[in-house]
């Protein structure tokens, strides 16, 4: 059996089943610490999750219909924001990194962006 964040996650909350239904197998506090050691090491194993969500839902705004995008990031880089946008067949259309989440969808939309006709 791993022992990842997920799954210790997933280990609490099948705990909170059995208190609910068996209050006096399971005390609340083992319930509890159980919990809050649970989320700690999801957040120490996912630190960025919330920059990457963002990202993810800005560049979905932005890219065409069809289009999805992938995203990234390598912290200790100078350019640590990572996209690939892939069409419907599931090919790689584009990709770009930048310094800023804002930076790099600006970058995405200008890609995506109708052509003037002269």
């Amino acid at each position: 059996m791993s022992n990842s964040p997920i799954s210790h996650a997933i280990g609490a909350l099948k705990l909170a089943s059995v208190h609910v239904e068996h209050p006096t197998a399971l005390s609340g506090k083992t319930l509890a610490d159980t919990s809050t050691e649970a989320i700690e090491r999801l957040n120490a194993a996912y630190p960025h999750r919330e920059e990457l969500g963002r990202l993810y839902a800005e560049l979905v705004r932005v890219t065409p219909l069809g289009h999805l995008p992938y995203v990234s990031l390598e912290p200790k880089t100078q350019a640590p924001y990572l996209a690939l946008i892939v069409n419907a067949s599931g090919e790689p259309v584009y990709r770009q990194r930048a310094k800023s989440i804002e930076g790099l969808v600006q970058l995405v939309a200008t890609r995506f962006e109708p052509q003037a006709k002269p």
